[in-house]
């Protein structure tokens, strides 16, 4: 994290900023975040997230007492007084001291900036490995602060060499990763889910850019099979941009797949991401 960070209206030296035990972000882990890169000191579809921020919060019952005009004024001072360049801010919105231990009250708003470490260049040369895992989020549509079922399985990815998960649903339908959207290729249409899953920002913007590319494209739900038989799947993220998956291991419940090299319609818009604005 960078040293400047803003806290319920003050700026302050991430060493001094303090949130008291009784907030309901610590006792019951109650809250929303959203967060967006900056480049050369120019915060990316920081509207757009800050929508989805407020969306979060009113899907929580949190008040978010900022304007949309404060909030980008917040985001311009925090990107100067850490020093420009690139990087990443974290609006988080907690639960607020609850007497209590259960009642949402006065809500703690913070803005947490970080610099920006791009995933390894592997990647996008290679691929990344995902793990279909069986797992639905609680509240879909909501950027909450609740990322146990993410962290709790890391020991498996990494028994399996996979970065990244793919949720499957009781149905099975592969809906998103715990940090990420995805999208797949098959015969010539880019498709991507949109039911019971967290609306990406970067998928959103994908979504655009492919269609502005005159790719075909349908959002609708996925199935495992349709993954398996893909001729090209993708991650997305504010942090990955458009990743190519070559690799999907399981468990004994689902089947193995391999892509090979990232294929045409991936790199076509991992280029065309690299000038989108």
């Amino acid at each position: 994290m960078l040293d400047t960070i803003y806290l319920n209206g003050a700026y302050l030296s991430r060493n001094a900023a303090t949130l008291h035990v009784s907030d309901l972000s610590i006792l019951r882990g109650y809250g929303v975040f959203d967060y967006f890169r900056y480049r050369s000191g120019r915060p990316r579809f920081v509207s757009d997230h800050a929508a989805r921020f407020r969306r979060s919060a009113e899907g929580l019952h949190l008040p978010l007492d900022y304007t949309d005009a404060e909030l980008q004024q917040i985001v311009e001072e925090l990107i100067h007084r850490n020093g420009g360049g690139d990087g990443g801010i974290r609006f988080v919105l907690t639960g607020g001291y609850a007497e209590d231990g259960y009642t949402p009250r006065d809500p703690n708003f913070l803005a947490l900036p970080y610099a920006f470490s791009q995933p390894a260049e592997f990647y996008y040369e290679k691929g990344c490995t995902v793990l279909l895992h069986r797992y639905e989020r609680q509240l879909p549509r909501i950027k909450s602060i609740d990322y146990i079922e993410g962290i709790r399985i890391q020991p498996a990815l990494k028994r399996v060499g996979a970065q990244y998960p793919l949720y499957v649903d009781r149905d099975g339908h592969v809906r998103e990763s715990d940090r990420s959207n995805f999208m797949i290729v098959r015969e010539g249409k880019l498709i991507a889910p949109v039911e019971d899953i967290l609306l990406g920002i970067t998928r959103h913007h994908l979504l655009k850019l492919a269609a502005e590319m005159g790719i075909s494209i349908e959002e609708r739900k996925v199935t495992t099979s349709e993954l398996l038989a893909a001729d090209e799947a993708i991650i997305c993220s504010s942090v990955k941009g458009a990743m190519p998956i070559t690799q999907i291991v399981s468990g004994s419940t689902f089947s193995n797949r391999a892509f090979g090299s990232p294929g045409p319609f991936t790199l076509q818009l991992m280029e065309a991401w690299k000038a989108y604005e």
